[in-house]
């Protein structure tokens, strides 16, 4: 009863862990994503759309669940350290009971001689049958073992439990650049929007431009070749601003993509301020990296499984011993005790296997020397990387300030040049055309911005820290 008891429990458990399974995610229908994006209002801030990319993009989201695989690959490995348990039962259905025949030793011939004797031993028999097993019976049994001395184990969970490290660090060097790939994403299309601008006011410039012109041919002030090379600059400022158009369109398409949303819904970005900030000396960004860098620290540990790795070949040349025992319990009538419990210690060591575990070794201690290798080609790349990243933020910031300084002559260039309209000094024509060295100047500005941004984003994730903030 107590064995039937145990079988049902072990079934039942082996079903819920069976039906131990992730949630499958559906598909997202456009009005739920719609309801989705109505918590951040009518526009979105660069904030907004990285928290929406760290929620819904898809490399995210399959490095996240390669992280739980790793984190089950190094529970799976804990599991060698525990005893395992297997429940066995079989039936046997013989053709014919299995019998055992013993032949009787013959009597003394005296005693043949014998008459009443003689003619009583005529009658028995000269062999006895017995049963020996049953027609049919069963078996059940339970059986454990835990290894005691397998030096292997403890090797590859220490392997795993670095690999789950591994998986941990790749996720969050993800995360930190697909933040940059939004702000660059993102900044491109605020690049377009402001260049639309500029071009919107070239063309109406082209097209007082050739209003004037066309006046002028009228009164044969210039002649018929002049007044098509303006249309041709009216048509070649058209298929500018058109050209940004699909641009913008085609941008915003790349953005919603990294953000899992509708390719076809329209959204509209919030521009930002970029504000200077202090850069530290290049060794405390160099120091900070060799810190901090997660490509460093993913080299480090697989420099570490290396090492694991030669230990377990290591382990194949020692012996391995193993714990065990169980209990059975068999419905052969032929039996006195159907019950019985047995316990035994076994070991194995390997002899000879044609040199494989020596060839194992060699491999192994060759793959740790090309972790070693490979460790230091990424300490070298990391500190020309950090140099090469902080070069470009210096860059960045001289090109910002000189494109601030060229916006403030622009800005008070069109101030002069709204007032000179007002009292009807300049046309339309100059007017837009001030307009348009303006929108110029701030697209440039802007233009440098971004790319100051994303300079100082590249350098805070060489150094382990989030691009958006530069902190961690």
């Amino acid at each position: 009863m107590k064995i039937k008891s145990l079988i049902v429990f072990l079934i039942l458990f082996l079903f819920g862990c069976s039906n131990n399974k992730p949630k499958d995610e559906k598909l997202v229908t456009v009005q739920e994503e719609r309801e989705y994006l109505q918590k951040y209002g009518t526009s979105l801030s660069l904030d907004e759309v990285i928290e929406i990319a760290r929620d819904r993009n898809l490399d995210l989201r399959i490095k996240r669940l390669e992280t739980e695989i790793a984190s089950l690959d190094r529970k799976i490995a804990f599991g060698n350290f525990l005893p395992s348990i297997t429940l066995g039962a079989n039936y046997t259905k013989l053709d014919d009971p299995i019998n055992l025949e013993m032949g009787l030793p013959s009597l003394p011939p005296t005693l043949s001689l014998l008459p009443q004797v003689g003619g009583l031993l005529s009658k028995l028999p000269k062999s006895i049958e017995t049963k020996l097993v049953d027609e049919s019976f069963q078996t059940v049994g339970i059986a454990a073992q835990i290894p005691i001395f397998v030096p292997s184990t403890w090797y590859l969970y220490s392997a795993r439990k670095k690999g789950e490290d591994i998986s941990k660090l790749a996720e969050s060097f993800a995360d930190k650049m697909l933040q940059l790939q939004v702000m660059s994403e993102y900044f491109y299309i605020l690049a377009l929007e402001s260049e639309r601008e500029t071009l919107v006011n070239n063309l109406k410039s082209s097209e007082e431009l050739e209003r004037k012109a066309e006046v002028s041919l009228k009164v044969e002030g210039i002649l018929d070749w002049e007044l098509k090379k303006v249309q041709t600059l009216v048509e070649s400022q058209k298929i500018s601003l058109n050209k940004n158009e699909r641009e913008l369109k085609i941008a915003k398409m790349k953005l919603k993509r990294t953000l899992n949303l509708n390719l076809q819904e329209d959204i509209v970005l919030e521009k930002i301020e970029t504000k200077v900030v202090e850069l530290p000396s290049l060794e405390e960004c160099v120091y900070n990296s060799l810190n901090g860098n997660e490509l460093l620290k993913i080299r480090e540990k697989g420099k570490e499984i290396n090492t694991d790795i030669k230990k377990i070949a290591i382990t194949n040349f020692l012996p391995k011993i193993i714990l065990g025992g169980g209990y059975l319990n068999n419905s052969n009538s032929t039996l006195a005790d159907p019950d019985f419990l047995f316990g035994h210690v076994s070991g194995v060591l390997s002899i000879f296997n044609g040199f494989k575990n020596v060839n194992e070794y060699k491999k192994a201690v060759r793959r740790e020397k090309i972790g070693e290798l490979t460790l230091e080609k990424q300490f070298m790349t990391t500190v020309l990387e950090v140099t090469r990243a902080y070069d470009n933020v210096e860059t960045a910031q001289e090109f910002l300030n000189m494109a601030e300084k060229n916006y403030q002559a622009e800005m008070g260039r069109l101030k002069q040049k709204s007032a000179e309209k007002r009292v009807e000094m300049i046309g339309e024509e100059e007017y837009y055309k001030a307009l348009a060295e303006y929108n110029t100047a701030l697209s440039l500005k802007e233009k440098a911005q971004y790319q100051y941004k994303m300079a100082y984003g590249a350098l805070s994730i060489a150094m382990g820290n989030n691009p958006l903030r530069g902190g961690k």
